[in-house]
């Protein structure tokens, strides 16, 4: 049996696991020397074909894990990313990326429509239903309905004549 020579390193197999590398690069809507990260948004390069392209993570609706990789999914079609959902979670859960379950991360500010029947909860977002987990429900309702979206108070009442999950009328804020 032959190994390879100390000295010459080894070139990586296909078997072989490569070390996940996130490259995040940050664009700033303001002007000049502005440094406030309030405008910033991600670009994530994604690889199409022979070339990279770069996708806002503003742009991007949910995401899906596929092992260890992540499928971004935008208005205009889908990448696949070499990056964990766990990573994206870490890295984008301050700019309004909440868990719904183990698959799936979503964009709050794509969330279209909540649909709450027999126990189950499920999220329109753009034409995709994504199932949320019995136990993602009630914080996901919570950031939802109950306006605790960035920006919100957490006073904030529901809208007139809104529904709670179990079909009664919300109670007015005393």
């Amino acid at each position: 049996m032959s190994h390879a020579p100390l000295d010459r390193p080894r070139s990586r197999g296909f078997h072989e696991p490569m070390g996940a590398t996130v490259i995040v690069v940050v664009v700033r809507s303001g002007e000049g020397g502005d440094r406030r990260d309030d405008g910033a948004d991600e670009l994530i390069p994604v690889g199409l074909g022979r070339a990279v392209r770069f996708v806002r993570r503003s742009d991007v609706r949910y995401a899906e894990a596929q092992g260890d990789y992540a499928r971004l999914y935008t208005q205009a079609g889908s990448h696949l990313v070499r990056v964990s959902l766990a990573a994206l979670e870490e890295a984008w859960g301050d700019a309004g990326f909440v868990r719904i379950h183990r698959s799936h991360l979503v964009s709050l500010a794509h969330v279209d429509e909540m649909v709450v029947e027999s126990g189950r909860c499920t999220l329109r977002v753009g034409g995709a239903r994504l199932t949320v987990s019995r136990r993602n429900t009630g914080a996901l309702r919570d950031r939802l309905v109950r306006g605790v979206l960035p920006g919100a108070s957490r006073n904030t009442r529901a809208p007139r004549g809104a529904r709670d999950p179990r079909g009664a009328r919300a109670l007015p804020s005393p």
